[in-house]
């Protein structure tokens, strides 16, 4: 495993040595120099425009630090020594873990300087130049860090003005992960400080710069926005998506041209990767994300999609790699070739970036799956257990049961009247019964020749 080294700026004259680190070599009157009587300068990491950057110790606490020097030359220049302090005081109100945090400010001899954390890693300029297009996992990962650091210095009303991969530092955490650190605020907007650029200037690297940037208009915080559509594009694809001949060129070119799919330089990607760059690189502002925040937000949701949709599938390949598609594992392969003197393929075996093959997660959320039904199961037996005891029913009487229907048998047939009672029946038609004899009407006491009168109301 190569050792970890500092990260050297860009535009610094590096000289490559035996472990592959990359220093410049420091003039021998200038290490050991303590500056503002407390850090004592051990190692020159790099130099830019405006300074050197340096790796320093505290003389009491024995801390290393990084700190920014400005060159001697250009502490003459009042604009650019409000510019350097800019340049602190714009880091050092952006409280955030992927913005490298400014700690101190002074001035030595003249020469004002501020000291930062110190990161060991690589700037992302050198990771694509050393690693090329990253996986899409990696680079979406490394994209949303970028976005959320952009968020929290728009929160606090600083603009950067200068997002591309040589002012993102990528270092490598204990546990594996890798976090990217935001740097250099050289040019950067900030709320309450003197404007140190004049109407129609043009300032920042063409390759990132917005429609309205390079037009030299006021800029916002959907300038960086757009620029981090430009990174996004380059992590994905290794390339820029619109660069021209020349530095003018290249500024005509953001505001004429409209740039391709990321998934046409390397095919693979997905719709909904196009979608996330192409809206970053809208001409008009209001046709971008509103805010960094969405941006990291669409990001985010982009990288888990993303995520779900290569399970089980080869990841889009880079720029110039043959497509690998996985071979089929069946019961009791062991691995061994059938062909002499081909290589043996195990099924549990490591891809070129260094994943494990794609049957691990799945089985991990199968067995995540069955420990949490199991839980359920166990929670639902237990409180059916734990209820307490219900009374039975109160039952009420109800009306009594019919007594079933008893057959009875039919009256037996009167015998004839002329029947004897001992006489055999006999069949057919029983003989009619004689009439009785009519009643005489009653008496009336009132008819002629009784002895009673008259009724004289009848």
């Amino acid at each position: 495993m190569r050792a970890s080294k500092l990260m050297a700026l860009p535009g610094s004259p590096e000289e490559v040595g035996r472990d592959g680190a990359r220093t410049v070599p420091a003039p021998p009157a200038i290490v050991g120099r303590v500056l503002g009587g407390r850090y004592r300068l051990l190692r020159r990491l790099g130099t830019g425009g405006m300074g050197s950057v340096w790796l320093c110790e505290h003389v009491a606490l024995g801390r290393r630090y990084a700190i920014k020097v400005l060159h001697a030359d250009r502490a003459s220049d009042p604009e650019l020594v409000e510019r350097f302090l800019q340049e602190a005081r714009a880091a050092s109100r952006i409280s955030q873990e992927n913005v490298v945090d400014v700690i101190d400010f002074g001035e030595d001899c003249g020469e004002p300087y501020y000291v930062m954390e110190a990161l060991e890693g690589r700037s992302l300029a050198q990771v694509l130049r050393e690693d090329g297009p990253l996986p899409v996992g990696r680079a979406l990962a490394l994209l949303e860090q970028v976005c959320r650091a952009l968020a929290a210095a728009h929160v606090r009303g600083v603009v950067h003005r200068d997002v591309k991969p040589d002012n993102v530092l990528v270092e490598r955490l204990p546990d594996g992960s890798e976090r990217a650190k935001l740097i250099d605020f050289g040019i950067s907007h900030v709320p309450g400080g003197d404007r140190l650029t004049r109407d129609g200037e043009v300032v920042g690297t063409p390759e990132y710069m917005s429609p309205e940037q390079a037009a030299g208009d006021e800029v916002t915080a959907l300038t960086d926005v757009y620029a981090a559509g430009v990174l996004a594009f380059e992590l994905l694809t290794g390339c820029l998506p619109l660069v021209g001949p020349s530095a003018i060129a290249t500024l005509v070119a953001h505001q004429t041209q409209l740039p391709v799919p990321p998934g046409t330089r390397r095919p693979g990607l997905g719709p909904e990767v196009d979608r996330l760059v192409l809206r970053a690189l809208a001409k008009r502002p209001a046709d971008r994300y509103s805010s960094m925040a969405a941006m990291a937000g669409e990001v985010l949701k982009v990288r888990l999609y993303s995520n779900l949709e290569t399970e089980g599938r080869p990841e889009a390949p880079r720029p110039g790699q043959a497509m690998t598609l996985p071979l089929p594992v069946t019961p009791g392969f062991t691995g061994r070739s059938p062909v002499p003197g081909s290589p043996a393929v195990s099924p549990g075996s490591v891809g070129p970036d260094g994943q494990a093959a794609r049957g691990r997660p799945r089985l991990a959320l199968f067995l995540v799956g069955a420990v949490l039904a199991l839980i359920v199961a166990t929670t639902a037996a237990v409180l059916w257990n734990a209820r307490p005891p219900q009374a039975p029913p109160e039952t009420r009487p109800g009306p009594p049961a019919a007594a079933p229907p008893v057959d009875e048998p039919a009256p037996a047939m009167p015998r004839p009247i002329d029947e004897e009672p001992g006489a055999p029946r006999r069949e057919g038609k029983p003989a009619p019964r004689p009439h009785p004899p009519p009643e005489p009407p009653p008496h009336d006491p009132y008819a002629p020749g009784d002895t009673l009168k008259a009724d004289p109301f009848r």
